[in-house]
């Protein structure tokens, strides 16, 4: 654990004490069983450990999804429709009257860039930084760099989409935003939502909770509480988006928290893969369910490929509280 993992010593976000954390359930992170706590002050649910320099380094390699380039992403229909929502977020909170030229825009973790194009091509002046950007996608507008070396108070709208969950200083991360953003600016952030329905039933199997890189899970209250003691004032916007639960779930790699599951897996999982009547019945019901969820998610992203219809089923999926995702806006002033 010493070379890839080090324990949060307080809540990532509000710094209270280890003693006013309540644990939830355990999970593993990079091989080592881990803790999932919640903070009693600001209700904050995070992971008790966060990778090292090096086990950053074994997560963000070149073949991350999230570098994988898409350059062709002026015909992505369901792409575009979620970026005109989320900017049209930002300009109603940013209560001007500027034209989408005027405001200079800046995706932090922009991965392949795929968000900054689709920007681009909506008419805004968009640019995109990423500490761990690849050498062959740095651009004239996507650089390999962090958010504390960019000039202060020169973005009108920051966003950073899928995010906010890996950071292990976010408090430091923010209140970089916080200076490099004009005093009427307005930074929107997309996030797996800390109290969604799946993560309080599934647990462990959240399939979000179950990424590596996923440390800190978020709620609009644990948000703004960190965020208003960094210096935003202005008014908060959210909605409550993503996969309707009772979509999320995956398989556990584990049993949690007996540690010797561990060292029995290997094992475990050669016996369960014998060709048995019993099993091969299993088999053919998982088949079963991944062709049905196969068809829910081809549906959905036919819908969302409908401008007005995906506004509505975002409507009622954030009145009903069923997705486990979190857009935040918040204006600086």
């Amino acid at each position: 654990m010493d070379k890839y993992l080090y324990s949060f010593e307080k809540c990532p976000a509000c710094n209270s004490r280890q003693s006013e954390v309540k644990h939830l359930f355990d999970t593993v992170l990079l091989g080592e069983i881990c803790a999932v706590n919640k903070c009693s002050s600001c209700g904050l649910v995070y992971k008790e450990f966060a990778p090292t320099a090096r086990g950053m380094e074994k997560i963000y390699s070149n073949d991350y999804v999230h570098f994988l380039d898409n350059s062709s992403v002026t015909d992505n229909l369901p792409e575009i429709n979620s970026a005109k929502q989320k900017l049209q977020r930002c300009r109603n909170l940013l209560d001007n009257k500027k034209s989408p030229s005027q405001l200079k825009l800046l995706d932090i973790g922009c991965g392949s860039g795929s968000f900054v194009r689709i920007a681009q091509n909506l008419g805004y002046s968009a640019q995109g930084i990423d500490p761990y950007l690849p050498s062959e996608l740095e651009s004239s507008y996507l650089h390999k760099r962090s958010p504390e070396s960019v000039d202060a108070n020169s973005y009108d709208i920051a966003v950073l989409l899928n995010v906010a969950e890996h950071l292990d200083e976010p408090r430091k991360m923010f209140s970089s935003i916080y200076d490099l953003l004009k005093p009427t600016g307005v930074m929107l952030l997309t996030c797996p939502y800390g109290d969604s329905l799946a993560r309080q039933i599934y647990r462990g199997a959240w399939g979000h909770l179950a990424l590596e890189e996923h440390l800190l899970f978020w709620t609009p209250a644990s948000l703004t509480h960190m965020l208003r003691e960094i210096g935003f004032k202005g008014k908060v916007s959210y909605r409550i988006a993503g996969t309707p639960f009772p979509y999320g779930r995956i398989k556990q790699q584990v049993d949690i928290p007996s540690k010797s599951s561990q060292l029995n897996y290997s094992n475990q999982d050669k016996s369960q893969s014998c060709t048995t009547p019993d099993n091969a019945q299993k088999n053919d019901q998982k088949h079963h369910r991944r062709s049905f969820q196969s068809y829910i998610w081809q549906l959905a992203r036919y819908t969302q490929r409908q401008e007005i219809t995906a506004n509505v089923i975002r409507s009622l999926m954030h009145l009903t509280h069923t997705g486990d995702y979190l857009e935040y806006a918040i204006k600086v002033e």
